[in-house]
């Protein structure tokens, strides 16, 4: 169907007041992704829901003109906003640098003060994957304490330095805790430190690193990507081609979020070749992961299983059960794409359990909406729709963004009058991918985060 339903129409759709062959062909149309129908039918997702009585007469022209305008301004002034923010960070990233010192950065504040600054920064890091809160919590006294040290006249531009990195990492322990607000101010405050500093060049790296990860949270990937080029450039300058190797597979994580997996796939094999594994097993782990992931999505199943089998070949400690869970996750999408739907259905099984049990209720739905779509390629068309329906009524008690949330919806009414497809079952699963927290998933965080 190419033809659009009309305002009319929609509303019959919504309240269930159209034929059933007019209601499947609007529902396909919609699902298919048309951006103005589904634009109009926001404004019914209560409807939807069958959390609102139909409605009283539409508004007026200009009623409606004037509802527009509302959002209109709304947009701009959100626009104006975010491209403020944009150019506080390209400034950031414009700061000059300064030739190498040969200086670890800790080392250059007043000597009374790293010793326990450092132990709170060792103790605040060690955190991070089970007390975030912690974390911010010792980033925090860290922080104090470096903005107490009173340095002699020649040390003011070390002592910057030191207050510079104790802002770093409180920045990154804001980050890690999802405070991103907190985080870019800390940031901001780091980067003015560093101004006034010596403009220490590991420093900078540092700085730009945290700066990465956090603009990777916030899905600002380009801007990440930048950061990342200064990160790869001082430390291949100083020879820690570690160190420049990481920097890399963080860029190629974010290229996979941008779905460019052919230049991931690129980014993450140049890293790899870079790294000392022994230096960092946990990065060389998020690598194989990620590269795993990049070589299904460009269609190589079989490289893809085989960087997967690197991880349990090399008995990687991949950091806990939730981990474990994505490896088994990803193994399930690969065997869907290889056909081999016996062994994906078990593995979405064991994965959605396990999602359910840890309390991560939207990769739980995520893994049942999956095993949904492989039970309809087995032709189990009513085991798919219980399986769909559940995994529609976890998202729509989560609150999903407004995009996902109108195709989660349509969904809904696709399962419920069994015309379930494979295609656009798979067009949603995919968007609600793309809608998910790249800051979650552990095995998708950059290294240096």
């Amino acid at each position: 169907m190419n033809d659009h339903p009309t305002s009319t129409e929609l509303d019959g759709f919504v309240w269930n007041r159209l034929p059933a062959e007019r209601t499947r062909a609007i529902v396909l149309h919609l699902l298919r992704g048309c951006e103005p129908c589904l634009s109009a039918l926001v404004p019914h997702i209560a409807g939807l829901l069958g959390l609102a009585e139909p409605p009283e007469p539409v508004l007026s022209d200009r009623e409606e003109a004037e509802y527009d305008a509302a959002l209109d301004r709304a947009f701009a002034r959100a626009l104006r906003k975010a491209g403020n923010s944009e150019e506080r960070t390209r400034e950031a990233l414009a700061v000059p640098l300064s030739a190498p010192s040969g200086e670890v950065p800790g080392e250059l504040a007043h000597p009374q003060g790293v010793p326990a600054f450092e132990a709170l920064f060792e103790r605040s890091w060690a955190l991070r994957h089970d007390d975030p809160a912690g974390m911010v919590r010792l980033a925090e006294e860290a922080r104090d304490l470096a903005e107490r040290i009173a340095p002699g006249e020649p040390d003011l531009r070390r002592a910057a330095d030191l207050r510079c990195r104790a802002w770093v990492e409180l920045g990154n322990a804001y980050r890690v805790a999802d405070c991103l607000s907190q985080a870019e101010q800390a940031l901001g405050r780091a980067t003015e430190l560093f101004v006034q500093g010596t403009q220490d060049e590991l420093l900078a790296a540092r700085l730009f690193d945290v700066q990465a990860s956090l603009l990777g949270d916030c899905r600002r990937f380009d801007l990440a990507e930048s950061a990342l080029d200064l990160v790869f450039a001082i430390h291949r300058r100083r020879g820690d081609l570690h160190l420049a190797g990481r920097a890399l597979i963080s860029k190629g994580l974010y290229a996979g979020y941008q779905g460019q997996a052919k230049e991931s796939v690129r980014l993450i094999e140049r890293g790899l070749e870079l790294i000392a594994p022994d230096r960092d097993p946990r990065l060389l782990y998020v690598a194989l992961h990620n590269q795993a992931r990049a070589l299904m999505e460009c269609g190589r199943l079989r490289d893809a299983r085989i960087a997967l089998w690197q991880i349990r070949a090399r008995r990687l400690d991949v950091g806990g059960r939730i981990n474990e869970l994505k490896i088994r996750w990803l193994e399930a999408q690969i065997n869907a794409g290889l056909g081999e739907l016996d062994r994906a259905e078990l593995a979405l099984r064991e994965v959605k359990r396990g999602f359910e049990e840890a309390g991560l209720g939207y990769k739980a739905a995520l893994a049942r909406l999956e095993l949904g779509a492989v039970l309809l390629r087995r032709g189990c068309a009513e085991d798919a729709i219980e399986e769909g329906l559940a995994a529609v009524d976890a998202f729509l008690s989560l609150g999903i963004a407004r995009e996902a949330g109108v195709s989660v919806l349509l969904l809904k009414k696709g399962f419920e009058q069994r015309m379930a497809d494979v295609t656009l079952l798979e067009h949603v699963i995919n968007l609600l991918h793309q809608n998910e927290e790249p800051a979650e998933p552990q095995a998708r965080r950059p290294a240096g985060g």
